[in-house]
């Protein structure tokens, strides 16, 4: 049976996640053991704040690991945040502490607007918040 890696949903409805996660699909490598122990997996998703792994169901994890994504040579410390069979959702420890407080959207910003069943929906392209942007590894600037 396959399962999909659903968002986390608050008892409202609404998502836990603190940053907007990017879908890619990297090869990745959680570091253990005074990186002496190796386990590949591969990135599903990542953020600012952390990401979502696949990685063989018969692997054990411990709570704090070290990540290496691609072939990038930046490792970054994680804690195992839940583990459900092949996923795994990390969360990067060397955030700022008040880095989910800047990528957090204030209730009162978001306008909600009724749609008319006539009007096409729009996607409407925005810039990422630079608190996001500066702590993506792939991005220099």
């Amino acid at each position: 049976m396959v399962t999909m890696a659903l968002p986390q949903l608050d008892t409202d409805g609404s998502e836990r996640r603190v940053a907007p996660r990017s879908r890619i699909f990297k090869r990745a490598q959680i570091l253990t053991n005074n990186r002496f122990s190796t386990v590949d997996c591969i990135v599903r998703n990542i953020s600012a704040t952390g990401a979502l792994l696949t990685i063989d169901p018969a692997v054990p994890l411990p709570k704090e690991f070290e990540v290496r994504i691609g072939e990038d040579a930046s490792i970054r410390p994680a804690k195992l945040v839940y583990r459900r069979e092949m996923f795994a959702g990390i969360h990067f420890l060397d955030v700022a502490p008040n880095a989910e407080d800047e990528v957090r959207v204030a209730p009162a910003l978001v306008a909600v607007t009724p749609v008319q069943a006539s009007e096409p929906l729009r996607i409407q392209a925005r810039a990422l918040p630079h608190g996001i942007v500066s702590r993506l590894p792939w991005v220099r600037g």
